[in-house]
C-alpha cells in the first residue's frame, strides 16, 4: 500500500514538474524575415497584396497539393478571407483574412488556425523602397501558445522553424518578380509604349485561332459581332491616330497643362469601363467583313505601326505642353495616344464578352 502511495506521489510530481514550468515559459513569439527584391516598390506591392499569390510562393500553401482552398470576398482588399482545409497535419485547417491595408506600404492579415492547434494569430508583410527599382519585403509573424501547450516552446525553436518558412517563401518572391519585367512608370513614354503593347498582344490572343462562324457570331440582332469589333478598331485607330497628329501640329500651349483634370489612370479606367455604352459613329461601325482571323489582325497591326514610330520619335515633354479638347474633358497629347490604346483594350473587352455568350460558336 505504502509503494502505491509513494508511486501515486512520483507520478503526480511529474505531471506536475512540467505544468509547474509551463507557468514560467513564454506563451507568445514574433518571427520576422526580410528579402530585397530588385523591382519597384509598387509593382512589388501589387503582387503581394493578394493573398492568392500566396500559393506561388508561400511554403505552407505548396506542402499538401491536395489541399482544399475556398476564398470569401475580393482578393487585395480588406476582408478578404482565404480558407485552407489539408489532412497533412503541418498545414491543418485554418483561415487568413485581410484586417488592414495601407496603400503601397503594409497588409495585415488575421490568421485563424483550427486543426490541428486552435489558436488566432496575427501576421503582416510590408514594402519599402531602398533604391529606384529596389524594394525590401518583410514578413512578420506573431505567434501565441496558451497554457500549457507553451511548454512545447521548450523543445521546439518555433521562431527557427517558422523564420525558416517565411525566407524560404521571400526568396521564392524575389525568384518569381525578378523573373517579370520591370513595369514601366504611369505617364512615360516607356508605359505608353508597354500599354500599346500590351493591348496588341491581348487583342490577338484573343482573336488570332478563332473560326469565321466565330468571327462572324452575334449574340443578338443589336450586338456587334468579333469582326465587326476589329473593324471598328483597326478603323479607329487610324482616325483616332490621325486626330491626335494634327492637335500635335498645332502650337504648344504649355500654360493651360493644369486644365487638364482627368489623369493617366482615371483616363484608362474610364476608357475601358464596359458598364457604361457609347454609339460609335456609322463610318466606324463595322459591317463584319473579316472571315479570316489573321487579315483582322494584319490590318491591325499596319494601323498601329506608324503610332508606335511617332511615339518613339516624340518628346513626353512635348506631347504634354499640346492640350486639347476630347471627349473626356480638356487632355494633353500624351493622353490624346493614350486614349487608342484604351480604346482597343475597350472593345477588345467587348470581343471577350462575345466569346463567353453560351451561344457561341464551339471552336
Amino acid at each position: 500500500m505504502k509503494f502505491l502511495k509513494n508511486l501515486l506521489i512520483v507520478i503526480i510530481v511529474i505531471i506536475a514538474i512540467p505544468l509547474i514550468a509551463a507557468l514560467f515559459v513564454k506563451k507568445d513569439y514574433k518571427v520576422t524575415r526580410d528579402v530585397i527584391i530588385e523591382r519597384p516598390k509598387e509593382m512589388v506591392f501589387d503582387y503581394v497584396k493578394y493573398l492568392k499569390n500566396q500559393n506561388n510562393y508561400g511554403k505552407w500553401a505548396n506542402i499538401d497539393p491536395n489541399m482544399k482552398q475556398t476564398f470569401e470576398g475580393t482578393d487585395g482588399t480588406v476582408g478578404f478571407v482565404s480558407m485552407w482545409e489539408s489532412d497533412n497535419n503541418e498545414v491543418g485547417t485554418g483561415e487568413q483574412e485581410i484586417t488592414k491595408i495601407d496603400e503601397g506600404k503594409r497588409i495585415e492579415y488575421e490568421f485563424r488556425f483550427k486543426k490541428p492547434i486552435e489558436s488566432t494569430s496575427p501576421g503582416f508583410m510590408s514594402t519599402e523602397e531602398i533604391a529606384d527599382n529596389q524594394t525590401k519585403v518583410t514578413w512578420g509573424f506573431n505567434g501565441h501558445m496558451n497554457y500549457p501547450m507553451n511548454l512545447m516552446m521548450l523543445f521546439m525553436d518555433f521562431e527557427s522553424l517558422i523564420g525558416n518558412d517565411l525566407q524560404v517563401g521571400l526568396d521564392k518572391l524575389k525568384e518569381i518578380l525578378e523573373s517579370q519585367p520591370i513595369e514601366a512608370k504611369v505617364g512615360t513614354k516607356a508605359f505608353l509604349l508597354q500599354y500599346f503593347n500590351q493591348t496588341t498582344d491581348n487583342l490577338i490572343a484573343d482573336v488570332s485561332t478563332l473560326t469565321e462562324a466565330q468571327l462572324t457570331f452575334k449574340p443578338a440582332p443589336d450586338s456587334w459581332s468579333v469582326s465587326q469589333c476589329l473593324e471598328h478598331i483597326v478603323a479607329s485607330e487610324k482616325m483616332l491616330f490621325d486626330m491626335a497628329k494634327k492637335e500635335m501640329e498645332k502650337p504648344a500651349q504649355p500654360e493651360l497643362k493644369d486644365q487638364v483634370k482627368t489623369s493617366d489612370t482615371a483616363l484608362i479606367s474610364m476608357m475601358t469601363d464596359r458598364s457604361k455604352k457609347f454609339q460609335a459613329p456609322k463610318e466606324l461601325q463595322g459591317t463584319g467583313e473579316y472571315k479570316d482571323p489573321q487579315v483582322a489582325i494584319n490590318d491591325f497591326l499596319a494601323a498601329r505601326k506608324p503610332v508606335l514610330e511617332y511615339i518613339e520619335n516624340t518628346d513626353v515633354e512635348n506631347m504634354r505642353n499640346h492640350i486639347s479638347d476630347y471627349p473626356t474633358g480638356k487632355s494633353d497629347g500624351y493622353q490624346n495616344l493614350l486614349f487608342i490604346a484604351a480604346h482597343c483594350a475597350r472593345h477588345t473587352k467587348q470581343i471577350e464578352e462575345v466569346m463567353v455568350n453560351p451561344n457561341f460558336p464551339k471552336g
